[in-house]
């Protein structure tokens, strides 16, 4: 076996075309020098395109058929087809890992934020270390994140936009003080308004909030206080200050645990009646390494761990995009520090170090790079290059410092994707869809707008996509499924009924093909999903969207306002919501709505990045970067697979292929390697 150490650096959604633009504009030098000595290849990511099922496939070489993650959600056999676990769960891999066969081999393994390996235990103490295990994206409704207790909130007199979770923001009013001790010195009568945080998903504590003015130009600062007493206030912050880390103890909705989080003022008028005060994700405080005290050690030197930044609070409009910029720098600068710690303070031979910066920007932005897409203009796109250009320099950075710690004498260092992106133009209602085609019905309580307000009504239901409804479609089988309807001799109809309601979705402006292609399970290899140990929890029916679209998983209420001011509650009736460039554009938001056509006025920001396309497409493909011992310069000319790299570096390692890997080697690149 070769005695030599190997580094992945996982950079989420980092795009071959982007990594080399960048490069050429001196935005990455780290990884510009790195590519002047290494091996530069595309990689072809797997099916679906998504995050869980591409960075299990990276490490075991093993497909969505096998290594049993097959989406964002996981359905086992015999639930409900409507219930689902996360496959951020590491207990979901059915499949042998590179730090499996390391582990066998004695070799000491460092897991760094690298995703589906939570909980704490991937790598026991005796065989490494572990240091936190990331979920990506940052849905926090139908994905909480694995470590964050709670989502953030803005609270401010004004009634702010809330794409996640309804009572994250919170509209409420100052009005004068009365009953505090020690108030601090001010030049206007003091403000005050009680909060809860968090306001809503777990229960909140009750905080009062000071507004005072320390100047005679007008209100400057908060503070906050459980008491009304001002000595004993737990955050006094002016403008563009971050408050203390607070800690408080959170019934979760999976155990008792401690969270921080901390304040900002986002606004505040000299007058004190205009304000937003925000409030971060509630942040795990619990230790969440092996050792335990790993993370006390590491936050010394790298600061709390955070698990996600907050792209809705910017895309709703409560951040400006410094401020945004600002909290994606410190996620990557939280990397850099913890995995240079780690290197250089605990034993390793194979380490796996992860960060999903690039991902959220793209996610929030790059249809503003994109000129295909129905909302990119000339006029926002210097903006939207700046904000990604700026988060790939963050990154570059913090690939700098993490090479102070390695000896690429003795070291394979592995820079690494796990997709690429396209834009997003519109959401489908899927289930509408299904519904019109009498393949799926649903209840809507129309009493309230909480999205979880849906029921499926199963005996009039043939088959339910899996949350959030991205790739798998699956059959509600008589004998199979707990409310099952559809005979088995019937199965194949209606895998043909679903799959010509997905291919007849049209866009709703000029008529084109919205899903790519549908597939009957049966077909599945022709994905490259195979029947591995993970093949009954792919879906009956099988579906690539085309660029520019991704399924929206609610169905909302809407109102019919009549002439008379009375309204009626009912059912959406949209079958597409269009996905808008986020509103911090105040000074060109106009010229988006003059060229687009619409009224964007009170509508907020979303996604307008995704990957959720054929995963051969150009823009779909991920990135892989290898300097070390021996590794000359050479780029691919075609695109290798994602589900090659594992097979390929055991090789070059000369150890055991993850048992379960599909993969090959890719030999051009060995021959490169003097050895």
């Amino acid at each position: 076996m070769v005695d030599k150490k190997i580094l992945f650096l996982g950079l989420d959604a980092a795009m071959p075309d982007l990594v080399k633009k960048f490069v050429a504009e001196g935005v990455m030098p780290n990884t510009a020098k790195l590519m002047g000595q290494g091996v530069f290849s595309r990689l072809e990511t797997v099916f679906p395109p998504l995050t869980a099922a591409a960075w299990t496939a990276i490490v075991s070489g093993a497909g969505s058929g096998t290594n049993g993650v097959p989406s964002l959600m996981v359905k086992h056999p015999g639930e409900e087809l409507d219930h689902w676990h996360t496959s951020f769960d590491r207990n979901e891999v059915l499949c042998e890992t590179m730090w499996d066969v390391a582990k066998k081999l004695g070799k000491k393994v460092a897991l760094i934020n690298w995703p589906v390996t939570f909980p704490m235990g991937a790598i026991e103490e005796k065989d490494g270390c572990q240091l936190a295990g990331s979920l990506n994206p940052p849905f926090r409704y139908f994905f909480m994140p694995l470590w964050d207790v709670a989502s953030s909130a803005c609270f401010s007199n004004k009634l702010l936009h809330c794409n996640q979770i309804p009572g994250r923001a919170v509209k409420l009013e100052t009005k004068p003080a009365k009953d505090w001790k020690n108030e601090p010195k001010s030049f206007k009568p003091c403000l005050e308004f009680e909060i809860t945080v968090p306001p809503t998903y777990v229960k909140g504590y009750k905080m009062n909030v000071l507004v005072y003015a320390s100047t005679k130009e007008g209100y400057d600062r908060m503070l906050i206080s459980e008491s009304k007493d001002a000595a004993k206030a737990i955050t006094d912050i002016g403008m563009g200050e971050y408050g203390p880390w607070i800690t408080k103890n959170f019934d979760a909705r999976d155990y008792n645990r401690n969270g921080r989080f901390r304040f900002q003022i986002l606004e505040l008028s000299k007058d004190g009646k205009d304000f937003k005060l925000y409030q971060s994700s509630i942040h795990m405080a619990d230790p969440y390494s092996v050792p335990a005290s790993l993370s006390k050690e590491v936050e010394k030197v790298a600061g709390a761990y955070m698990e996600v930044d907050d792209p809705w609070a910017f895309m709703d409009g409560w951040m400006n995009s410094d401020l945004y910029l600002e909290q994606l720098g410190f996620h990557a600068d939280w990397w850099g520090n913890a995995t240079k710690y780690v290197l250089d303070h605990q034993a390793w031979d194979f380490a796996f170090s992860w960060v999903g910066t690039i991902d959220h920007i793209e996610h929030a932005l790059y249809a503003g790079i994109e000129p295909t897409s129905r909302v990119y203009s000339e006029k926002t796109a210097p903006f939207c290059w700046h904000m990604i250009r700026e988060v790939y320099r963050q990154v570059d950075k913090n690939i700098g410092k993490i090479l102070e710690s390695v000896d690429l004498d003795k070291t394979y260092v592995v820079l690494i994707s796990d997709h690429g992106m396209t834009h997003l133009d519109w959401n489908p209602f899927v289930k509408e869809h299904l519904q019109r085609a009498g393949l799926l019905k649903y209840k809507l309580d129309l009493s309230t707008d909480d999205p979880s307000n849906l029921s499926i009504d199963w005996e009039h239901t043939k088959c339910h996509p899996l949350e959030p409804c991205h790739a798998h479609i699956f059959i509600n089988l008589k004998g199979r499924d707990p409310h099952g309807i559809v005979e088995p001799e019937d199965y194949e109809k209606v895998q043909e009924e679903i799959i010509n309601c997905l291919m007849g979705m049209r866009n709703p402006e000029n008529g084109r093909n919205v899903v790519a292609y549908a597939l009957k399970k049966k077909e599945a290899a022709r994905l490259g999903i195979y029947e591995g140990p993970g093949f009954d929890r792919v879906g009956d029916v099988l579906y690539a969207w085309n660029p520019g679209y991704m399924s929206h998983p609610f169905i909302y209420r809407s109102a019919i306002k009549y002439r008379d001011g009375s309204e009626r509650i009912v059912a959406n009736p949209e079958l597409y919501e269009q996905a808008v460039l986020c509103k911090n554009f105040p000074d060109i938001i106009q010229d988006i709505v003059n060229e687009n056509g619409g009224d964007y006025s009170a509508v907020c920001g979303n996604f307008t990045g995704v990957h959720l396309a054929e995963p051969t497409l150009h823009d779909m493909h991920a990135c892989m970067l290898m300097v070390g011992p021996g590794v000359s310069q050479y780029e691919r000319k075609y695109a290798a697979r994602i589900i090659d790299v594992a097979p390929t570096l055991s090789k070059l390692l000369d150890i055991p292929v993850p048992k379960d890997a599909e993969g090959g080697v890719i030999y051009d690149i060995l021959d490169k390697i003097e050895r």
